[in-house]
């Protein structure tokens, strides 16, 4: 069973990375010289892998994917609400 825990957590630690690497190349490294030149079209998908990765790390690493149902759903709540609520400023802002 610790085999099966393990090569989970490997394996999420490597989407994390991936997706690490993307939102960067989305951003400053797909050639912006600064934030403020990256487009605007671009920041939602950002802060969404951003949630995303937040997801897992609790989920996974912080074993809220065995939590009781009720506190599960709270954190699930709370990454939907606080993410939606944060991209709906992006576009606002933009």
């Amino acid at each position: 069973m610790k085999e099966l825990v393990y090569q989970r957590a490997t394996v999420i630690y490597a989407v994390l990375m991936l997706l690490t690497l993307l939102a960067f190349w989305l951003t400053a490294g797909h050639g912006a010289a600064s934030i403020r030149e990256v487009q605007s079209w671009i920041w939602p998908q950002v802060i969404f892998l951003a949630f995303l990765k937040v997801r897992w790390v609790l989920l996974d690493f912080m074993e809220l994917r065995s939590a009781p149902t009720k506190l599960r759903a709270m954190f699930e709540l709370w990454v939907i609400g606080v993410g939606v609520a944060i991209i709906s400023m992006t576009w606002l802002a933009a």
